[in-house]
């Protein structure tokens, strides 16, 4: 059990938190909510021990481990990142040392010293155990594969990972050691959607209590039964998921204020009846007693809430042509990485695309081909009539210049407007007073997600490149973007994790898939039913086109060359060139047989056959790379056939 009693906590002198209480029990799916700034991630370290309160207690249960999972990753430089994985079990080698000490102390102790020796050393030999060393290779493996690490990145050193990566590292040694009671801030930051997907699943498996912060509502939904507000101050526990706790305080407010309304039209009636007749000889002791009890009738108090709201609308751009971006077999190479393997699709006027993937995928490289900040390797895009992109980028520091204000930075973008008419936009981003004039280097991530908004809007774009627009924003102001994106006028393209958000606004979606591009005439429901089926049929369809073309290019070069006009190549030449197909169709064919030597095992888990959802995208991975080694090997044969009709010289 995890208790804060009467805790109060302030910051520069201003209180942040004023007596408040909250219970975590062993089972607790607790979420915490509010909007930036209001002190969620603080209430978090104070659980943790990591800040101490001004006023009142945070005690945890005898026994009680607490873990925490930070928005700042904590890994020891210089460490692979299976090394780093295994410094979750240091801890291990104290706790064994302190077992020693305990039992060479045991014989020379006795009474309540005694007992309390082996009280502690029962509770030292129950932690040793949980971490359950004999299959800690295993698992380390397993939570890495499921939050999208490959077997390459084992050996990589964890400073060699980006910011976001690094952040999974820390999620991942957080859910490898677990605890009685994890403390999570923010934990689906930079996850793709099937490891939050796999992560919700997790989380409502896991056999200790949980609290979490986040501004993901469909995750807040999936794994939360109780969500506890945090809001002036105060903290308010609902019961039930976070859609739950909307419907309820609605329904609160809602009774309160008619309450209040009711109570106000009898104070007002009595009190004009009090004001009428105090003074008439007849009645006035009747309006005595009205007072006395106006007096003690104890008053209905509305519910005070944080009434601050963005308010966000995209003025009408100048309309584009109906076909507003086209892709032909775009490819995208870095080195020996292929990011593409020939993407063909077509934007049109008025879609709301969300472009969906694996990190890694490629999803910011193809925004940076569609503006050009990029060149492709091969392939085309193609920009329709009067088109104008407006670009959010996932880094705000790549748009907006650190030192200036947020004033500085509207200013310029429109200069034509007046002070009062910014400062009028930046209240409408809920930027007021001396906010106006601070550094953008100083502002919280959800402040200048805003500010990046509001300068786009001033930019007059008809098509809208947005790179996870709603990071580190809260809920509420994700919910006017949402609703402001629905009637924004043209044509957007968006990379977003936040399934709520992709639900909401999404027209069609387009999945990269192993460099395929995968296309969903739906919104997030749907492309969740259809995703295994047309992705077996996409690899499938990529499969066969491989042999075909490999057939294509044997044939040439077995026949005469185009580049010798006429001319046949030497059997030296069409030998060497068939045996280096052999061989790559060979590692390729080994790579496949691996894989679904690997698979195969997977199936027959226990654990995996009472996931039905897992067990069935297993039994299709293992089909589709069935099929692909069909092909490889179909394609093996007719280059043994071409390399036997040309024998050595």
């Amino acid at each position: 059990m995890l208790q804060l009693s009467g805790v109060t906590k302030t910051f520069a002198g201003e209180p942040l938190f004023e007596n408040i209480a909250l219970q975590v029990r062993p089972d607790s799916r607790l979420g915490l909510v509010g909007r930036n700034g209001c002190g969620k991630s603080t209430l978090l370290k104070l659980m943790m021990g990591i800040y101490q309160p001004d006023g009142g207690n945070v005690s945890h249960g005898y026994g009680c481990h607490v873990n925490y999972l930070s928005q700042e990753p904590q890994l020891t430089p210089g460490l692979t990142l299976y090394e780093e994985m295994k410094q979750v079990y240091a801890v291990v080698d104290t706790l064994r040392a302190e077992e020693t000490r305990i039992l060479e102390s045991l014989e020379h102790l006795s009474g309540d010293e005694q007992t309390e020796a082996i009280t502690r050393l029962c509770d030292v030999q129950e932690q040793v155990n949980r971490y359950d060393l004999d299959t800690l290779d295993s698992r380390i493996s397993r939570l890495l594969q499921d939050l999208g690490f490959s077997q390459t990145d084992y050996d990589r050193k964890t400073d060699d990972f980006s910011g976001g990566w690094r952040m999974r590292i820390n999620l991942a040694k957080v859910l490898l050691e677990g605890a009685d009671i994890l403390l999570l801030d923010e934990p689906t930051n930079h996850l793709d959607l099937e490891s939050c997907e796999w992560l919700e699943q997790f989380l409502k498996g896991y056999p200790g209590g949980i609290v979490l912060v986040s501004h993901d509502r469909r995750f807040l939904n999936e794994v939360c039964t109780e969500i506890a507000e945090v809001e002036l101050g105060g903290v308010t526990v609902w019961t039930g998921n976070y859609s739950d706790f909307q419907r309820q305080k609605a329904d609160l407010i809602e009774r309160t204020q008619s309450a209040y309304d009711r109570q106000q039209k009898e104070i007002a009636k009595q009190t004009a009846f009090v004001e009428r007749f105090k003074a008439s000889a007849n009645r006035s002791t009747q309006a005595k007693s009205r007072e006395r009890q106006l007096a003690k009738l104890e008053r209905v108090e509305t519910i005070q809430t944080d009434q601050s709201r963005m308010s966000v609308k995209f003025p009408p751009p100048q309309p584009s042509g109906r076909e507003v971006i086209s892709l032909r077999d775009l490819k995208k190479s870095f080195g020996d990485k292929h990011l593409f393997k020939g993407l063909e699709g077509d934007i049109e006027r008025n879609q709301r695309i969300f472009l969906l993937g694996e990190n890694g995928c490629g999803k910011t490289t193809l925004f940076r081909l569609l503006l050009g900040l990029e060149e492709p390797t091969t392939g085309t895009i193609e920009k329709g009539y009067n088109v104008k992109l407006g670009y959010f980028s996932q880094n705000q520091l790549e748009t907006l210049d650190a030192k200036k204000s947020p004033f500085d930075t509207l200013h310029e973008t429109a200069p034509l407007m007046t002070h009062t008419e910014v400062r009028s936009l930046l209240a409408r981003f809920l930027f007021s007073g001396d906010e106006v004039f601070k550094p953008v280097e100083v502002l919280s991530g959800g402040e200048k997600s805003k500010l990046a908004i509001a300068k786009l809007m001033l930019t007059g774009p008809n098509t809208l490149l947005l790179d996870e627009p709603t990071n580190h924003m809260d809920i509420p102001a994700k919910e006017v973007l949402a609703e402001a994106f629905k009637e924004f006028e043209g044509t957007i393209l968006c990379i977003s994790h936040d399934r709520f958000f992709i639900q909401e606004l999404a027209t069609h979606i387009w999945e990269i898939y192993e460099g395929h591009l995968i296309q969903y005439a739906g919104d997030y429901d749907y492309y969740l039913f259809k995703r295994d089926e047309l992705r077996a049929k996409t690899l499938e369809a990529a499969a066969s086109k491989a042999a075909r073309d490999s057939r294509k290019i044997t044939s040439v070069a077995v026949g005469p060359s185009p580049a010798s006009k006429g001319s046949q190549p030497s059997p030296l030449q069409a030998r060497k060139e068939i045996e280096k197909k052999l061989t790559r169709q060979e590692k390729e064919i080994l790579r496949l047989e691996a894989a679904i030597a690997e698979l195969g095992p997977q199936l027959s888990d226990p654990a995996i056959q009472q996931d039905f959802q897992k067990l069935q995208a297993l039994s299709e991975s293992l089909e589709s790379q069935k099929t692909l080694l069909e092909s490889a090997n179909a394609e093996w044969e007719t280059l043994t056939a071409a390399l036997l009709a040309h024998p050595s010289p």
